[in-house]
């Protein structure tokens, strides 16, 4: 490619950031990193309504947990500052430039004021409906009733319009849907600005204006994204053209359905990104599943197939994504599929990689625990689903039982198995070896199975006959706390 590659994820913040939302900021990802490009994130806040700052903190820390790191953009908790040649990257701070660039429209005669009312326009729309045709602004049944032939002169407050070309088709190449084509004479001459405040004042600009002079001005060589967007592309295409821009290269995904193929809600599953991590979920997981919606990664030509090639690795996803494998129909989001993945990403992964994500769900004590103490407690629990099933696992090793299984501790808890419980007790030596090696010699003078002696403990420590292997549970509570957990028993 002639040009360095450069694209961009750019969120309306009016609220959460949601799975579609993430797995179209991970393409752009992708594909930037793919071909040594930028990535840049941006935040387009001209819905002054909706938008908020904490739903822009929101985007900015679940891109961050995502793992998703832009090149160019806001800095995460800090409005005024951003990183990149092309900032501010918050839309509503850039109006001067997209003012300035309006007027340019005008001076040409590219756009024009436009002062009917909403009342007006309801009217019109309702004569031209009544007569079974579509409302089109200035177009059709509409043609000369609007003010693009009216040289109205900024003496009064006007919402601004762009000229839509009338004639011919309008083609979206599209790398991920081929070519569409959109009659030019279906499309309104749109708004670009709001009514200002006052006489000559440009109000604030509209989304598909802004994010044309956006991408250009930030030299955005590919724009990925929803496919609910590729509406807007026929009304943007013109504008890129007003100005003498060139095209940025489109590629609209899929949108994301539930596994029975509704459109996704609560039902299916968590929505929003701040649900999967408080989920427990690992964010090189979230990334996994969401970047195989929609596609399917080809190891030699040929699709992976078996559960190993299906756990990629960042490093691999780069190497093998190509926008060509993307699929045009809509990706049905499996929540199983998920947890299982993410499941087999927490077997694999080394204790020095899950710590910093298991921190965040562990009481303030895990922080000043020795490293070959974190160690052993997350190999001791690396079988569970989540992190927070590893920290579930582990609060025995903070707290100690309130309560205890009266079944458990009636069938475990019995005579035969106290005496063997003291010689526990006075064990000193907590090497695993050791432990192991005496708490078998304990099994064999009292003529107990491992399984009677465990249990036991494993009530008396913990509260119930569940915990990681013995020894690990023992050396997980310590010596000191073990003596003083069994002296109830005792």
């Amino acid at each position: 490619m002639s040009r360095q590659v450069v694209t961009r994820f750019a969120p309306s913040p009016t609220g959460m950031l949601h799975i579609g939302g993430v797995r179209t900021a991970l393409f752009c990802w992708l594909f930037a990193r793919k071909h040594g490009g930028r990535f840049i994130l941006r935040i387009e806040d001209t819905d002054l309504s909706r938008s908020t700052d904490d739903n822009i903190r929101i985007i900015e820390e679940g891109m961050a947990w995502c793992g998703l790191d832009w090149d160019e953009g806001p800095i995460v908790g800090d409005p005024g500052q951003w990183k990149g040649p092309h900032g501010p990257y918050r839309q509503m701070q850039r109006m001067d430039l997209y003012k300035a660039k309006i007027q340019e429209l005008l001076d040409k005669g590219l756009a024009y004021r436009c002062r009917c009312s909403r009342e007006t326009l309801d009217e019109r729309r309702k004569a031209v409906e009544a007569a079974g045709k579509v409302f089109q602004y200035n177009r059709g049944l509409d043609a000369g009733r609007g003010c693009a032939d009216a040289n109205h002169d900024a003496s009064e407050s006007a919402a601004i319009r762009f000229r839509m070309p009338t004639g011919g088709d309008i083609v979206v190449a599209d790398l991920i849907k081929g070519e569409t084509r959109f009659p030019a004479d279906s499309l309104d001459d749109w708004i670009i600005a709001r009514t200002g405040e006052g006489p000559g004042e440009i109000g604030v600009p509209t989304y598909n204006f802004c994010v044309v002079v956006d991408d250009t001005h930030m030299e955005v060589t590919h724009v990925i994204r929803g496919d609910d967007h590729l509406n807007n592309t026929p009304k943007q295409i013109p504008l890129f053209a007003a100005f003498g821009y060139d095209l940025p290269a489109f590629a609209h995904v899929p949108m994301i359905l539930g596994a029975d193929g509704a459109k996704l809600s609560k039902r299916h599953g968590a929505t929003s990104i701040t649900e999967y991590q408080a989920m427990g979920l690992l964010p090189s997981a979230v990334r996994l599943a969401l970047a195989r919606l929609s596609w399917t990664p080809k190891i030699d030509g040929k699709a992976v197939e078996t559960a190993e090639e299906e756990l990629l690795t960042d490093e691999q996803m780069i190497q093998l994504f190509d926008l060509a494998d993307c699929q045009k129909s809509a990706a049905r989001f499996d929540m199983d599929k998920l947890q299982w993945l993410n499941q087999k990403l927490i077997q694999r992964a080394s204790w020095q990689e899950l710590e910093p994500h298991l921190r965040s769900f562990m009481p303030a004590e895990w922080t000043v625990k020795p490293d070959a103490w974190k160690a052993q407690a997350i190999h001791a629990t690396q079988k569970g689903k989540s992190l927070t099933d590893m920290a579930e696992a582990l609060r025995f090793a903070f707290e100690r039982p309130a309560t205890f299984d009266e079944k458990a501790a009636e069938k475990f808890m019995t005579p035969a198995v106290k005496p063997a419980l003291r010689e526990v007790a006075a064990l000193a030596d907590y090497n695993h070896d050791r432990l192991e090696a005496d708490f078998n010699a304990i099994l064999e003078r009292h003529s107990l199975k491992t399984k009677d002696l465990a249990q036991a403990l494993r009530v008396a420590l913990c509260g119930k006959p569940v915990s990681p292997g013995i020894f690990d549970t023992l050396i997980l509570v310590g010596r000191e706390e073990v003596v003083a957990r069994l002296e109830r028993w005792l």
